[in-house]
C-alpha cells in the first residue's frame, strides 16, 4: 500500500467548456487542488465558433432560457434577452471562468494525449501525458470533453452518387451558404431546425426530413419561456377562466391546445406522448412552415445525382444536404474498457462514475429538464464527494456504496423511443429521487437552487463579472 503522503493530491480536469469550469468551481469549493487541460486557446469549448471543429453557427442561441440556464450561483445578466446569442453566452461563460480564477488553472493549446491508471483502490492514481510532450500524474480525471464534437453520419443509400454538398451540420457556420440553393436538412434536433429556419429565409428552398413524428413547440407561451413551463421551473400564468393552478398535466394539454395540431403547419400528428423524444422548440421553423417556405418531407429512401427520393414517393431536386444527425461522444485518451459505450455514447454510473477507479463523467446525460447546467452541477457534486472520500477519507463508506451497489434507473421507466440520442436520457422524477438520496440518504452537499448561495463567493463574484460582460 502506497503512502497517502506519495500519491498525487491533484486533480485533472479535461476540457475547459461550460461543464470543465463548473467541476473546477466545485473542486476548489472543496478545497481539492485542481489543473485544467484545454486544447483550444481560450475557455468556452463549442460556443466559441472560432474552435475548429465547433458546430456552432452565426444564428445560434441558447435552447434554455437565460433564466434557468446558466451557472448555479452566476445569472446571466439582466439585460440579456430571454434567449441569449452564441456570443453572449460564450462572454457569460469567460466572465465566469475569471470570477473564479479559472484562467490561472488552464493549460492552454494542451490536448491529452493518453491518459492510464496507475494501482487499484484508494491508492489509485493516473498517469497523462499531453500534446507538449509532458506526463503528469493526477489523483484523478473529469472528463468535461463536451457532448458534440464528434458528428455521427448516418449512411445514407445513393449519398455518394449526390454531385451536390452534402456535408455535417458541425460544418455549417453562417446563411450565406445557402445562398440561391436549394437545402435539404436532415434530423430536426434544435440546430438541425436552425439550419432549415436559415436556409429558408436565405435559400431559393428549404426542406427538412424526419424519420419521426415531433412536437413543435414556440420558444414561449402564455408569456412563459416554454420549456421553463413545461417542465414546472416556472409558475403558470394566472387564468380567471380556469379558476386555479393546472397541474403538471393541465399545463402540457394547455400548450399543446394553445399550439394547435401539427397538421396546421403541414407537419405529421405525433402517436407518441410528449417527451418520448426531444421536443422541438421554434418560433421561426414553426413560422416558416405557415408561410410555406420550410417544407417537411419523411425519412429518405434513397440519393440521386441531384435530388433526394422519400419514402412517401416524393422527390425534391435539391443543391444542399446537411446532416444534422447528432453526435457520438468519446474519449480516446483513454484505455478499453475504462468506460462502457452504447450505440456511441458513453454510460457512466449514476452519469457519473466511469469502470476505473478516480475517473469521472461530466455533462454526459441528456437531462429531461430546462435547468441542464444546474443538474450538471450537481450530478459533479456526487464525483468531487467521492474525490474528497478518496483524499481524506470523509463519508468514504457513503460514496463506496455509491460507486459499487445503489442502482437508480435514470429513465424512470419512460417510455422514451429507442433511438441514439436517448441512450443517456434522464427523466425528471428518477434525477430528483438521485438527488435527494444523495443529499439525506448519503450526505453529499450539493446546490438546490441556482441562486441558491450554495457558493459563497458566487453572488459577489457574478456581480462583478456580469458587469464586465456587458460593458
Amino acid at each position: 500500500m502506497t503512502p497517502q503522503n506519495e500519491l498525487p493530491t491533484t486533480y485533472l480536469v479535461v476540457g475547459a467548456g461550460p461543464f470543465g469550469l463548473l467541476t473546477a468551481r466545485g473542486l476548489l469549493h472543496q478545497g481539492i487542488d485542481v489543473e485544467i487541460v484545454e486544447r483550444h486557446d481560450d475557455v468556452g469549448g463549442i460556443w466559441d465558433i472560432g474552435n475548429p471543429g465547433s458546430p456552432m453557427y452565426d444564428t445560434c442561441h441558447f435552447i434554455t432560457s437565460k433564466t434557468l440556464g446558466g451557472y448555479v450561483d452566476f445569472p446571466m445578466p439582466d439585460d440579456y434577452p430571454t434567449y441569449p446569442s452564441q456570443r453572449q453566452v460564450l462572454d457569460y461563460v469567460r466572465a465566469f471562468a475569471r470570477a473564479y480564477g479559472l484562467y490561472e488553472r488552464t493549460r492552454f493549446g494542451t490536448e491529452v494525449v493518453r491518459a492510464e491508471p496507475v494501482g487499484e483502490g484508494d491508492d489509485a492514481y493516473w498517469r497523462v501525458e499531453t500534446s507538449d510532450g509532458e506526463e503528469r500524474l493526477y489523483r484523478g480525471v473529469f472528463a468535461a470533453c463536451g457532448q458534440q464534437w464528434w458528428p455521427y453520419v448516418p449512411e445514407l443509400p445513393g449519398a455518394d452518387e449526390f454531385l451536390g454538398e452534402i456535408y455535417h451540420s458541425s460544418q455549417y457556420h453562417s446563411p450565406q451558404q445557402f445562398a440561391g440553393k436549394r437545402v435539404l436538412v436532415v434530423g430536426a434536433g434544435n440546430s438541425g431546425v436552425d439550419i432549415a429556419v436559415d436556409a429558408a429565409e436565405h435559400g431559393e428552398a428549404s426542406f427538412i426530413s424526419t424519420r419521426r413524428d415531433y412536437y413543435w413547440f414556440p420558444k414561449q407561451v402564455y408569456g412563459v419561456p416554454t420549456p421553463d413551463l413545461m417542465t414546472g421551473k416556472a409558475p403558470f400564468p394566472q387564468m380567471p377562466l380556469l379558476g386555479r393552478t393546472p397541474d403538471p398535466m393541465e399545463t402540457v394539454a394547455l400548450v399543446l391546445a394553445a399550439i394547435g395540431p401539427m397538421s396546421a403547419y403541414g407537419l405529421p400528428e405525433p402517436s407518441d406522448p410528449v417527451g418520448s423524444t426531444h421536443p422541438i422548440v421554434s418560433d421561426l421553423a414553426l413560422h416558416c412552415f405557415t408561410h410555406g417556405t420550410l417544407q417537411h418531407r419523411p425519412g429518405i429512401a434513397r440519393i440521386t445525382a441531384d435530388a433526394v427520393e422519400f419514402v412517401d414517393g416524393r422527390s425534391e431536386r435539391v443543391d444542399v444536404i446537411v446532416l444534422a444527425t447528432g453526435y457520438d461522444m468519446r474519449y480516446p485518451w483513454l484505455p478499453d474498457g475504462a468506460v462502457d459505450y452504447e450505440e456511441g455514447h458513453p454510460v457512466f454510473h449514476l452519469g457519473t462514475f466511469g469502470r476505473v477507479r478516480g475517473l469521472y463523467g461530466v455533462g454526459t446525460i441528456h437531462p429531461s429538464r430546462a435547468d441542464a447546467w444546474q443538474i450538471f452541477d450537481q450530478l459533479t457534486h456526487l464525483a468531487i464527494a467521492d474525490a474528497k472520500a478518496t483524499l481524506t477519507g470523509e463519508n468514504a463508506e457513503n460514496l463506496r456504496v455509491l460507486r459499487e451497489e445503489y442502482e437508480i434507473d435514470l429513465k424512470g421507466g419512460f417510455p422514451y423511443l429507442d433511438v441514439r440520442r436517448n441512450v443517456n436520457q434522464a427523466a425528471d422524477a428518477p434525477l430528483r429521487q438521485l438527488f435527494d438520496d444523495l443529499q439525506h440518504r448519503f450526505g453529499i452537499e450539493m446546490p438546490t437552487e441556482l441562486k441558491g448561495g450554495f457558493f459563497p463567493a458566487g453572488t459577489e463574484a457574478a456581480m462583478t463579472a456580469t458587469a464586465a460582460v456587458t460593458a
